[in-house]
């Protein structure tokens, strides 16, 4: 947006800078006042894992601001760069020794003693911001963030290449997709000149790994960096890149010096809240105390509790004095009128940061505290946004699921919304709803709940699944469907913050399991898949929810199962293609049908990445020729690709069509692979003709055959050796195949065609020529008397193959 080449999108041509955009390049204090300060906040709240995972309306900004980071198909957008030139804190030398990247640990002919010397005097020598970005200067750089996550290395990364567009150096910032390879080759890298790009390294999970030919392989990217005027920024922990630094650029990753907590908190107060008395805040001990030593992320938590109890106390004395008096006190930090002193303010800043424990503590062993009033409290911390009277029932409801005594709430035996609301400290507001009167109350409640009843964890999570499947028994007020699906969908993301806070699945496991068995009609269960789905797609949630599913594809239950499938074809599956794939290779052994169907979609959504054709390929060849996965999950996802030709591709099988990539990078599947899948379609064996999976896929390709010249050689080698097999099934798989050749060209509502029964006469005399070619006994076998059969044809070897019939390609091995 500020850099000298770049264009608007639609509104400029090539070569031209709107005005607006470089009068705000030349002026960054405009800039600044231009800065939409919910932009600031939606970035923050993406950060904490607090927008919302699934849009109902109010979070739409959220969502493009920070989703779209992650989003490997588009460029970052302008206003996420905005934000992130406004909060980021540049590192400061003095906050302590800095990451150990192990750059200087590389194997690059030293000895080990030299090494290890170099290791020392490189951890002893950090950078700055400002080195970091004069070596981005040249065109072709590339810099490596060695750094844990949750460190801030996103952040820098999006600010060192924020500055590369100001200084007109790069026209757009690009994440980059790392594929499904173990490899990144430099072809990986998009066409287009002057960009600036992320990547972000996949961890090391089991079976898979990066190979360690990675850093060698810098100095080619950086070739193809340089005739593109372009840089990049790669993301990684300090452990990988000790494994992967081997043979990489000297110096490619420096250990930078790390931001000062104080220095994060005081960026982001300024740019969320302009009036905010950031001086006086960050000088009080206490919160000094809470920021020392804290991450980023916990330093952005403290910055929000600072914040809400500020808004607080500014809210108060605007309702309690109109006019001037009131913007007076409000630049006073509004302590006249708050009824709070600054210290009491820090004070509960400092108690919420500790999850007001001792306060909890306090309330829940009052003499007049009952299980009632401790259930209200859990139920409305729980459903925040429900209506009060919904939450007084399902605090009956949560009695009942921890076997306590029935609450009588139709009488007026049992206290009432009214007295239930004033003994949580809590506050009933026009639309019915309640609101806690001490920050983050809510979340402490339920912390409190989980850490004291650890043997009521399991009731709890089962009556948090299922309350908004149907209405309370004991309803007072009636619930309509769009009321209980937001209710679902607020429930949802609590669901996920706890589960990722706690690194519990248990939380995630009931409501997918709950919505899952819904009955009625299932509105529930895409919701289900979208939070998952939207989870996995957060940088805050992300590395939790893929160890998630990870886990649950290995588990037999259908609804963790399916989940697994059909969050790796979405979202998920377009941006981590190879980890989709990956966790796939588990959900296959299922025996669920529902689970294999859903599967064939996920398929069709990981082809759709050209990176990942080899892998993907790999794997479903090895499903076809495992016996336990053949018939179902190798024949399915078999004939997903086969039997199914892309819109607009004139009929070609997806398998057999590569026309949305360069002729160079186009990945032609091994005929040796293909036969195996053929293979497996064919034991289908001989039967009506039409309607099951090899008719469908026979059909396409014969017809693909009959359309396109250019594939019909490879179209009739792999039916031909499709059919070669030992005993009976070699017979088995001819006389199938001669069945879907008839109906293909006579069968049932098909017009009869001259062509294509010239293509089955043809085919016919190749099946025949190669069983004779067989049968007829060679010289030196006159004296043979077993008579051969017709499976005993086998074809000639195509190339080098592996165990499972795939020819060997460099980097494409399955891991």
């Amino acid at each position: 947006m500020y850099g000298e080449r770049k264009t608007d999108g639609p509104q400029g041509s090539p070569g031209q800078v709107p005005a607006s955009a470089s009068s705000d390049a030349a002026n960054p204090s405009r800039r600044r006042e231009a800065l939409d300060r919910a932009a600031v906040e939606a970035v923050r709240q993406g950060a904490l894992l607090q927008s919302a995972l699934v849009n109902h309306g109010e979070m739409v900004g959220v969502k493009y601001i920070f989703e779209q980071t992650l989003d490997h198909h588009a460029p970052i957008p302008a206003g996420y760069l905005d934000v992130v030139r406004e909060v980021y804190a540049e590192p400061r030398a003095d906050e302590g020794r800095p990451y150990d990247t192990g750059d200087a640990a590389r194997d690059t002919g030293r000895t080990a003693g030299e090494a290890e010397g170099s290791l020392l005097r490189t951890s002893r020598r950090s950078w700055s911001f400002a080195n970091a970005f004069e070596a981005l200067r040249p065109e072709g750089s590339v810099l490596v963030l060695a750094r844990p996550p949750a460190s801030g290395r996103t952040i820098t990364a999006y600010a060192l290449l924020a500055r590369l567009v100001d200084e007109g150096l790069v026209d757009e910032v690009w994440p980059v997709s790392f594929g499904g390879s173990r490899h990144f080759p430099a072809r990986r890298l998009p066409r287009e000149h002057h960009r600036g790009y992320v990547l972000e390294l996949p961890p090391d999970e089991e079976d898979f790994e990066i190979h360690e030919s990675f850093g060698a392989n810098l100095e080619t990217i950086k070739t193809t960096l340089i005739r593109r005027h372009s840089r990049l920024i790669i993301l990684t922990s300090p452990e990988q890149w000790r494994r992967l630094s081997r043979g990489a650029p000297r110096d490619v990753a420096p250990p930078l010096d790390r931001a000062m907590p104080r220095d994060i908190a005081a960026r982001w107060l300024r740019a969320e809240e302009p009036t905010f008395p950031v001086e006086r805040w960050l000088a009080d001990n206490q919160i000094n105390d809470l920021l020392q030593g804290q991450s980023p992320t916990d330093v952005l938590r403290v910055v929000e509790l600072m914040l809400e109890e500020h808004r607080g106390a500014q809210h108060i004395v605007a309702i309690g004095s109109p006019g001037i008096d009131a913007l007076q006190r409000r630049r006073a930090g509004g302590e006249a009128s708050s009824g709070l002193t600054f210290d009491q303010q820090v004070a509960k800043v400092v108690a919420a940061r500790s999850n007001w424990e001792d306060e909890l503590h306090d309330w829940h062993e009052e003499d007049k505290r009952t299980s009632f009033h401790r259930n209200f409290l859990v139920a409305a911390a729980a459903l925040r946004g429900a209506s009060v009277g919904h939450v007084y029932a399902k605090a009956a409801d949560l009695a009942a699921q921890l076997d306590e005594p029935d609450v009588p709430l139709a009488g007026q035996q049992a206290p009432g919304v009214i007295a239930m609301t004033r003994a949580i400290d809590a506050r009933r507001n026009r639309d019915g709803t309640l609101t806690f009167n001490r920050t983050h109350w809510d979340d402490a409640a339920l912390e409190y709940f989980w850490n004291d009843r650890p043997l009521a964890r399991s009731q709890f999570l089962s009556w948090l699944a299922r309350a908004p499947l149907d209405q309370p028994k004991a309803a007072l007020e009636s619930i309509d469907r769009d009321d209980l699906r937001e209710l679902a969908g607020r429930i949802g993301e609590f669901a996920v913050r706890w589960a990722v806070r706690h690194r519990r699945q248990e939380p995630l496991e009931e409501i997918v399991t709950a919505w899952h068995e819904q009955t009625k009609d299932k509105q529930l269960w895409p919701l289900a898949v979208a939070l998952l789905d939207g989870a996995a797609s957060q940088a805050a949630s992300a590395p939790f929810i893929h160890t998630l599913l990870l886990s649950w594809a290995k588990r037999t239950e259908v609804s963790l199962q399916l989940a697994v499938v059909a969050v790796c074809s979405g979202e998920f599956g377009r941006r981590h293609t190879g980890k989709a794939l990956r966790r796939l290779r588990h959900a296959a052994k299922s025996e669920h049908q529902v689970v294999v169907k859903a599967l064939q979609a996920a398929v069709h959504t990981l082809w759709a990445d050209p990176s990942v054709r080899p892998m993907l390929f790999t794997y479903v060849v090895e499903w076809c020729g495992l016996e336990k996965t053949r018939d179902t999950v190798g024949l399915r996802t078999f004939a997903a690709l086969a039997a199914t030709a892309k819109p607009g591709s004139n009929d070609i099988p997806l398998l057999l069509d590569g026309s949305d990539v360069e002729e160079e990078e186009r990945f032609r599947p091994p005929l040796a692979g293909l036969v195996t899948g053929w293979r497996t379609l064919l034991r289908q064996g001989p039967g009506p003709a039409g309607a099951r999976e090899v008719d469908k896929a026979a059909f396409l390709w014969l017809e693909a055959a009959l359309m396109h010249p250019e594939l019909k050689t490879t179209i009739l080698n792999t039916l031909r050796q499709a059919v070669v097999a030992p005993g009976k099934e070699g017979q088995t798989l001819r006389e199938t195949l001669r069945t879907c050749l008839y109906g293909w060209v006579q069968g049932q509502d098909r017009p009869y065609s001259a062509d294509r029964k010239a293509l089955q006469q043809e085919l016919s005399s190749l099946l025949d020529a190669d069983l004779y070619a067989v049968m007829r006994p060679k010289p030196s076998q006159v004296e043979r008397t077993e008579p051969v059969t017709d499976g005993d044809v086998q074809p000639a070897s195509e190339g080098a193959m592996d165990g499972r019939g795939i020819l060997a390609r460099d980097g494409d091995s399955a891991e």
